[in-house]
Order: structure tokens, then sequence, then C-alpha cells
């Protein structure tokens, strides 16, 4: 089994070794308790080599592995390990000392110790290529650059808007830099393009544990087919609805932050014009589709009726001053609106064998805060379920107009299902009214839920009718009462007077 690497020696010629030093693989030696230090005596001919720390002083710690014969160059390589305290690394000098006898050589080296050195979080860019017009189904490549961090451990994760875990992607072994103790690498995915263009928002995201940050940078495609800069905070408050006021009655105010990275140390605070404490709700934070990240802050608006005026304040970390968003509800003039509903076009009837519309006109109201909700049968439709345009403003004078158009199966319409358009708004006098519209009748009607001004002015006409009919009643019983009593009294007194008449003459017969 020997007599090979033996011939082969014997043909080598009497090599010298080289050594090398071997520093703690840890440049931050402070997170353990000991630290291993080594030599590696590398390249000599022929066997043995005398390794020993310190010119002999110490005698402890030390491991010196069996020396390994390279055939294909027919030299030796032998490492010897030596392990100390921290403390006594950190306080003291370390040399090795290797003696080769048959060349006659002895060497020294100095273990020296590296400076510990800080962590650097990494810096992160996200680029991505550019569409193909000519292909609809080229994929887009997304490009992650993670550069200058220290140490060299961190973790990459992919997200779709909010969501990881949908994107496979690879991440190369960092390398270290050039110039410097930190490194730098790449992590690429590769999306379809008509995901891309759909407008979905992709992120590059980084967890760099030694310095506990979490980098994050997007890419999404704008409208003119470029990269969506990076926009500042947007604050923005929501007002309640007249549906959240009238109908649920869980009236909120809502102050929205977005564009935010994250929302460490993000503080948002309500308050009032008028003096008191004020409700506010847990702040919620969402990641929505578009690639906004917002935070939200609800507020009970249970006096925004009363006029009074609210005030959201954000502050966050990189802002120079907090941002402050006011808010009162509008006063003014008030009209209540003009329904009409409109019935299926017999045209769409003859030519949409599935579908067909229902619109709802609403005009003529002030303010133009309105909610509109639908019903089939006197029950509830998902708002999903129809679309409102945006409340514009009539010409001929200041008042609003809408319209509220819902798609229904036309076996519903057959069928001589009800459909109702409701309308919540402040002027009206009951705060909803109603039109409802089945293909049984020729002309949509109002329901008895239909509270308009001239329902009302109807009312306080019968109302007058029935008490006139009831003073005429009160009246005529009354007269009745007193006749009757007239003839009783006179009745009574004639009864009386017959009594009190004196009896006629008394005939007796005399007999004389």
């Amino acid at each position: 089994m020997c007599s090979r690497p033996t011939e082969r020696s014997k043909e080598a010629s009497t090599t010298a070794p080289t050594v090398f030093p071997l520093p703690p693989c840890s440049q931050d030696s402070s997170t353990a308790s000991q630290v291993s230090i080594g030599c590696l005596v590398s390249g000599y001919f022929p066997e043995p080599v005398t390794v020993r720390w310190n010119s002999g002083a110490i005698s402890s710690g030390i491991r010196t592995f069996p020396a390994k014969l390279d055939s294909s160059r027919g030299l030796y390589t032998l490492t010897s390990q030596l392990t100390v305290p921290t403390s006594t690394w950190e306080s003291e000098k370390f040399q090795c000392n290797v003696a080769h006898a048959a060349s006659s050589s002895t060497i020294n080296k100095d273990i020296e110790r590296t400076s510990a050195k800080s962590p650097v979080a990494p810096e992160v860019r996200l680029l991505h290529s550019s569409c193909d017009s000519k292909s609809g189904g080229a994929t887009i490549e997304l490009f992650c650059i993670i550069s200058s961090f220290y140490p060299k451990t961190l973790t990459v994760e992919w997200l779709v808007g909010g969501q990881a875990g949908l994107l496979p992607s690879f991440t190369e072994q960092p390398k270290k830099d050039a110039h410097g103790y930190t490194f730098s690498t790449t992590s690429t995915a590769n999306v379809s393009q008509a995901d891309w263009k759909a407008g979905n928002v992709y992120y590059c995201q980084v967890f760099h544990e030694a310095t506990q940050t979490k980098v994050k940078s997007k890419a999404k495609i704008c409208e003119d087919a470029t990269v969506c800069p990076s926009t500042g905070i947007d604050v923005r408050i929501i007002v309640p609805t007249p549906k959240d006021l009238y109908v649920n009655s869980d009236p909120k105010l809502i102050c929205v932050v977005e564009n935010l990275i994250d929302t460490d140390g993000l503080i948002i605070t309500w308050s009032r014009q008028t003096p008191g404490p004020v409700s506010q709700e847990l702040l919620e934070t969402k990641e929505e589709p578009n690639g906004k990240f917002t935070a939200t802050k609800a507020l009970s608006a249970t006096t925004w009726l009363q006029g009074d005026e609210f005030t959201c304040k954000v502050e966050y970390p990189g802002l120079v001053a907090p941002i402050i968003r006011t808010i009162a509800k509008t006063t003014g003039t008030v009209h209540a609106p003009e329904v009409y509903l409109f019935r299926p076009h017999p045209e769409e009837i003859r030519t949409r064998p599935s579908m067909v519309t229902l619109t709802c006109l609403i005009t003529g109201f002030t303010p133009k805060a309105i909610s509109v909700q639908w019903l089939k049968n006197h029950n509830a439709i998902p708002d999903d379920h129809h679309v409102n345009t945006p409340v514009m403003k009539n010409n001929n004078n200041h008042s609003y107009f809408m319209y509220s158009h819902m798609k229904i199966a036309l076996t519903d319409w057959n069928n001589g299902n009800a459909f109702t358009c409701m309308v919540i708004h402040e002027a009206l006098p009951m705060k909803f009214t109603q039109r409802t519209v089945e293909k049984s009748q020729e002309v949509a009607v109002s329901t008895i839920d239909d509270y308009s001004d001239e329902k009302e002015e109807e009312m306080d006409r019968l109302w007058v009718t029935i008490f006139v009919f009831f003073i005429l009643f009160l009246l005529s019983v009354s007269y009745s009462a007193t006749i009757t009593l007239f003839k009783v009294k006179w009745l009574f007194s004639t009864v009386v007077v017959l009594k009190k008449q004196p009896a006629g003459p008394d005939y007796k017969n005399v007999h004389q």
C-alpha cells in the first residue's frame, strides 16, 4: 500500500514548506467565548515538520492534523489549530513556529488580529427589462441589486403586492466588494408581460439580520409604460357617507396615509375643535394590490352633523414636520334629490338575451354627499353589483346630479321581481326615498316608503280634513245634547205647574 508513495518520494527533491497564518473565521470574536486560529503548512517534502506555538510556551488547546500527500505533486500539507479563550486572543500575541529538518528551514508566522468591523445595512435597488411590443407573451426580468452590506448573511424575498411566495427567484451568493470589507449580490425574478401590464406591483425585500434592517424596493408599470417614480407620503380624510350616517348608524372619519415603505415609527392622532376626548380606533395597515401601502385610523363621528372641525395629524420618520389635515361638514343650502328609475329599454331586451340594465337618475340635490342602495324584493343588493357615476354639477343651477345603473339577469326581470333604487340624502324628510319597478308595471312607481315633499303635503291635508271633521262632529253632538236638554227641562216644568193648580169645587149632596 505504501510502496508507490515511497518510490515517488524518493524521486521528489527536498522542498521547504510555505506557511499561511489562519485568523479566526468570525470577524466579530465578541460573540463567542472561544476562538480558533491556525497555521497551514503546505508544499513540503519530505516528512516530517514540527509546529509549535509561541516557541513552545503554549502546550494546551493545540490540535495538529495528519499530513496529507498531494499525489500529483508529491508534496505534503499539514494544518495545526490552536483554540484559546476570546479574552486571551484579544489581549495576547500568537505565533506559530514551523521547523523542517530536511530543508533546514524554520519559519515563524504571526497570527494578526483583524479589528472588529461594524455591520453595514444593504442598499437595495430594483430594475426591470423593457416591454416587448412585438410579443405579448414575453417576460419581464426583474433585477434586484443588493450592495454594500456587512456581514454577508441576508435574506431576499420577492413580493407581489403584499403577498410573498408567489414569484420564483434566484439569488447569487454574496461576493466581497473590490474595495472595503462589504459584500454585494443580485437577485432576479421573471414575470409575464401580461401581469406587468396589468399594473401589478413587485417588491424586492431584503432582511439583514446583523443590522436588523428590512429594506424594500418596488417596480411597477405606469400608464405611460414607464416605472412609476416614488412619490411622497399622501394623507387624506374620508368622511362618513349618508348611508353610514342614516342607515348603518355607524359614522366614521378615516385618516388614510399612503405611499409608506413601512409603518415603523408612524403615529396618527385625531383631535377635534370642541374640547373633550375623541374615541379613536386602533391603527390598521394594509398593502394594496396597486402597490400603495396604507395605514388608516378611524374616529367615531357621532358629532359630525353638529359641524365640529376634526384634525388628523401624521408623524413619520423623515418628515420635516407633521402632516396635518382638517375636515368639517359642509354647511349651506340643502335641496332634496329628485329620483327617476328607468326600466330596461325594449331594444336592449330584444338584443341582449341574458342581461338588461336598470338606470336610476338622481338630480337636483345639494350638498353633493349622497348614497345609493339597490334592493331586490326589498332585500339589499351588494354594492359591487351596481355602478355609480361621479357626482356632477348641473349647468343651470348649483345643484348636483348622478346616475346609478345595475345589470340584472333577464330571467329575474321576466319573473316579475321588484327592483328598488333607494337614495339617502340629508335633505330628504326621512333621509331616504326610493323608487321601484317591475315587469308587470307600465311605469315606475314609488313605494310606500317614499317620503317625498308631495307625500308630506298630502299627509298634512289629510290631517286637516280629519281635524275639521272631528270638530264638526263634536259641534253636532253638542247641539243635539243642548236641544235634548231644553226639551227635558220644558216637560219637567209643565208637570210641576199642573201639580200646583187648586182642585175643582166639591159638590156634596145636601139632604134637607
